[in-house]
Formats: structure tokens, C-alpha cells, sequence
């Protein structure tokens, strides 16, 4: 398999790394995809209740990626890239015993990404929660044979596959 490693320019609301890669087999059609990388800040966030999200434009996510493909995501926590949506529970201070559980999950259609922080109860202090820095993984079609074994949770096996800088 020949593999051609081009580097895409796209704009980006905030200041986005993104590299594109178009991987060739012999009887296959090209699969195209993409990475950006960025900080889901808090600061940059939106509260709305127990929702804190942000917008970011993202030219790559186009028409077939929504028909076709698929946009993955991954957080770095506890020293692993976990696959989004990702839930975590925060203990009481007083005992040890989950009081909430808040959930980091994205959204997308075409041009954009919604990354957000949803808790379980309006008590969690959403302005509390870190920074976190998010790596995506945008593919224009699932149909392809080369991505068809690929566990897409596994941020490893994905960067692995499709040869992620």
C-alpha cells in the first residue's frame, strides 16, 4: 500500500494543527481523512445549566463526512487517549460517593464541531472543570475495506492505521 502523507491548510476559529493524509490500495478507493488537535477551553465555553460548550469551525467536516463518514474524538485523561463520549463521576467532599456524573461529548455537521462538558446535575460547577485537549479524527467514508477491522475507540490503533503524526 502507498501511502502519501499531504499537509491540508484550512482556517480555523482558533489556531487548530491539522494534517490530511490519502491512503492508496491497489483495489481500493482512497480514503481521505484528517486530525486536528486543539484545547476545549473553559474559558472559551459557553454555560448554559449543566452544559458548558464551544463551537469550532472546521471546513474538513464536509458534505461526506456527514453522509458517509465519520468524525471521532478522543480526550487525553489519566495518561490514555479515551474515545468521546466519555463519562466521569465527581465525589462529595464529605463521602466518598458519587454526587454527579459529567459526560464529554461533541457533536458535528458540515463546517462544524460542538465539543461540551454536560453534567447530570445543575449542582456540578461546570467553571471548576479543567481544560482538556482534544484530538479528532475525521474520515470522509466508513465503506472503505482498510477501515473496516479498525476498532475506532482505540485512539492508538486509528493513529497507527492511518499513519497519525
Amino acid at each position: 500500500m502507498q501511502k502519501r502523507l499531504p499537509i491540508l491548510i484550512l482556517s480555523f476559529m482558533c489556531t487548530f494543527l491539522l494534517t490530511g493524509c490519502i491512503v492508496e490500495a491497489d483495489d481500493d478507493p482512497e480514503i481521505d481523512f484528517g486530525s486536528v488537535e486543539f484545547v476545549f477551553s473553559m474559558s472559551d465555553a459557553v454555560i448554559n445549566g449543566d452544559v458548558a460548550s464551544s463551537q469550532f469551525n472546521v471546513p474538513a467536516i464536509n458534505r461526506a463526512v456527514v453522509d458517509n463518514g465519520a468524525v471521532l474524538a478522543y480526550v487525553r485523561e489519566q495518561g490514555t487517549w479515551t474515545a468521546m463520549p466519555f463519562t466521569f463521576g465527581v465525589e462529595s467532599p464529605d463521602l466518598p460517593a458519587v454526587d454527579f456524573t459529567i459526560t464529554m461529548g461533541f457533536g458535528f455537521d458540515e463546517g462544524f464541531l460542538e465539543v461540551f462538558y454536560e453534567a447530570s446535575s445543575e449542582a456540578a460547577n461546570l467553571e471548576e472543570q479543567p481544560d482538556r485537549f482534544i484530538k479528532v479524527v475525521i474520515l470522509d467514508d466508513l465503506s472503505i475495506p482498510a477501515v473496516a477491522n479498525l476498532d475506532l475507540s482505540n485512539y492508538e490503533q486509528v493513529k497507527q492505521t492511518l499513519q497519525l503524526d
